[in-house]
Parts: C-alpha cells; structure tokens; sequence
C-alpha cells in the first residue's frame, strides 16, 4: 500500500491510510426488475389473490428450515405478530436486550407488555442467559433473543433457561439475517423467529419482515396477526376477528423484490464474513481495542462491525480517537447507540400513551440497570460493512486503525 504503520495519522499531518475508493455494487438489477413485471402483469398487486408475496413465504421457509414463513411489512411488525400469537396480554413481561432498536420494544408495549431489560456480554454484545434467568418473575412470558450486529446469542443456554422456566423463546433476527448457530439456520432455536427486510438490513425490499416456525398453530396465529385476523380460509366467517390486531399486510411489490434479493442472500453474507473475519484476526492483539467476540457455535453475518476502544490505555476518549479514524478515511461511529434504550423518554418518563396508564408503569427505567451495558456503549466503534468491500478496503482499514492506535498508545506511554 505504500504506508509504513510507523507513520504518523493523518490526524497528525500523515497521509491519509484510505487513498482508494471504497467498494461499491448496485443492490437491485434486472432480476428484481423481471420479478417486479411479473407482479405487475398478474393484474393484482394484493398478496391474497398473487403469488409473489407467497412465493417469497416458500422461498425463505425452506431456507431457513422450517415448515412456515409468514411475510408482513416490517421487523417491527413480525415481532408484533409473534407478540399477538403468543397472547402476549397487558401486564407480562416480557425479557429484552439493553440495546436495539425500538422494533424490538414497540411491539411489547403495544400488547400492554413490559420491557424486563437484560445486561449484555461485554464483548459480544448479547444478552447473558443469567442475566436473563435473574431477571424472571411470575410474570415473565418470554424472552426475546435480539441478535445484535449478525451475532447469535447464546441460544443453547437461553433455551434451556426458557425451558425450565416455561416460557417461550422469540429471535429478533433482524440483524442476522444469513447468520448460522449450531449449524442451524438462525430464527429456529426459539418458537419463533423475526426478520426484517427493510432499506438497511443484509437484503432489503425497501421495507418487509418476516416470522417463522414450525408450529403449525402458532403460523395459523401468525398469518392472522398480519391480517386483522381475518382468516381468508374461514369462509363467510372471514372476517369476523376474534384477537385484536392489525394490518401488516406484505404487498406482492415487496414480495417481487423479496424474491430476487432473497436469491443473493448467500453471497452477500459470505463476503460479509470473509471481510469482517478477517478484520478481527488482523486486529488480534492490538492493545487499547477489542473486536467483537462471536458467540461460540456461530457463523455471523456481520451487519455491522463493532469495536471496543480502552481509553485509558490509549490515552485518547472515544470522541478524540473517532475523529483520528475519520481522519484515516474510515468510515466509523461512536458506538451502536448513544445510551440504553431504558434510558429513553418513553421509559424514563412512562410516556407511552398521552392519558391513562401502561401495565409498564409498574417498572422504573433509568441509569444504572444494566452496568456492563453502559460501559459498552461508552467506548464502543462502529465499522460500516459491505459485501462490496475489497482487499484494498480491508488492508487500509487495518493499517488506518492500528497506525491511530499505535500513535496514541506510544503518546500515553511517554507521558
């Protein structure tokens, strides 16, 4: 590459690590334009009458597994749909990580559920089963397993806990799509997997999920759930609704897309995983950084790629380090999140509805529930991936990293 890792940052009046472009492909072509003409020349565009929306149900069902996949508009809504199908009712609790996306916590609160928060591992970012286990009472009626960043929890343990504890154990897959755990595809560990497919995740139809199981009650439950619980096979008793829901009805666009990008699924996460691989193994042993560990028994699928700094090895706080990133070219962030989710308005504040109560109510939020958390998400780095990305990428990305590294490390020692 022409750099010696000696060299001073860019930061410091170095050049710059990145001096070529970063990798790049389109995400849609001709095969979701063929898929599209096909939904459209059906003459309807409604998933009960065409067959793309069901084609794209088969497609990831047998992918992934398992005898149903029910397609819906979001990740939000599968996990809704799971909650709804699982009679989750006001007042139960329901366990979750301490970091991910509101997606994951809508849909809890929505049930009248509440929100029981589970500190993470400190370097693969999951939720412990112990803290899990610690954080079940009477009224707990399920875990839900969020995979963050193309990593799988420790579903073994969770399971077991979930087991002895009779309670049902859902995947927020929605980052991990493609992921592997035990050899099995993830999402079919639990009673219940949740998927989505919006403009960010691994493959996308701009936005759509999808729910998956074996249990061929639960799925009957699933596909009404989507549907304002009319249930189209009931006859002139179709749409007498028996459970409150909504409509998060895929339409046959979404599902013509879904199709063509569900076909590049395997190449997208293979790339994905030989770059950021071997990302982490050509970090190994840097001090003052710690890549993300993988969950023993897992092949992620790397969504994102994110980092530990110890700012008091480097003699540098998190803002000051990004920046000397950014100054290399890379493109990084401080962190997943800026803090728990339990420290939201919503939480803090039991801001849920405008008048009346919230079974939640009953629960404080605030700073200091989740320690290891919060100390994650204080100096944590966050890599943007690609599949696109090149060799190229990866050695300047490495070189721009251990070079800010090395230069801060070797200023904190001298002083």
């Amino acid at each position: 590459m022409g750099h010696a890792v000696s060299e001073k940052p860019a930061i410091a009046g170095g050049v710059p690590a990145k001096q070529t472009q970063w990798g790049s492909e389109p995400r849609f072509g001709e095969e979701e334009l063929q898929q599209l003409k096909e939904a459209l020349d059906q003459g309807t565009l409604f998933y009960a009458l065409g067959k793309k929306v069901r084609q794209l149900e088969r497609d990831f069902a047998e992918k992934s597994s398992v005898g149903f996949a029910v397609a819906c508009t979001s990740g939000t809504a599968a996990i809704h749909a799971a909650m709804i199908a699982l009679g989750i009712s006001p007042g139960d609790e329901v366990i979750v990580t301490s970091v991910t996306d509101m997606g994951s916590l809508i849909p809890i609160l929505y049930q009248g559920g509440v929100p029981v928060f589970a500190d993470l591992h400190p370097y693969s970012y999951e939720m412990l089963p112990e803290a899990v286990e610690a954080a079940i009472t009477p009224q707990t009626r399920a875990v839900l397993a969020v995979h963050l960043w193309g990593n799988a929890c420790d579903l073994n343990a969770l399971q077991q806990v979930c087991a002895r504890r009779n309670l049902a154990l859902v995947e927020d897959c929605a980052q991990a799509l493609g992921c592997r755990y035990d050899g099995k595809p993830i999402g079919t560990i639990g009673r219940i997997g949740c998927f989505s497919l919006n403009e960010y995740k691994h493959i996308n139809c701009g936005d759509g999920g999808l729910v998956i199981t074996d249990d061929p009650d639960l799925a009957h439950r699933l596909r009404l759930a989507t549907d304002k619980c009319y249930d189209r096979g009931a006859g002139p008793h179709a749409r007498e609704p028996y459970f409150l829901c909504g409509n998060y009805r895929m339409t046959e666009l979404q599902g013509a897309v879904g199709v063509a990008q569900l076909r590049k699924l395997d190449s997208i996460v293979a790339r994905r995983r030989t770059w950021c691989s071997e990302l982490s193994e050509r970090l190994q042993g840097l001090e003052g950084l710690t890549p993300p560990e993988v969950t023993p028994g897992c092949e992620p699928s790397w969504w994102f790629y994110l980092m530990r700094m110890d700012p008091e090895v480097l003699g540098a706080d998190r803002p000051t380090f990004v920046q000397a990133l950014r100054a290399e070219g890379l493109i990084v962030g401080e962190g997943y999140l800026s803090r728990p989710v339990y420290e939201y308005p919503i939480f803090t504040d039991h801001s849920a509805f405008a008048r009346g109560s919230h079974p939640y109510e009953r629960r404080q939020y605030g700073r200091g529930l989740c320690p290891t958390t919060e100390r994650i998400l204080e100096t944590a780095i966050m890599i943007g991936v690609n599949q696109a990305y090149t060799e190229a990428d990866l050695e300047e990305t490495v070189l721009g990293i251990r070079r800010v590294c090395r230069w801060y490390r070797d200023r904190a020692a001298a002083r």
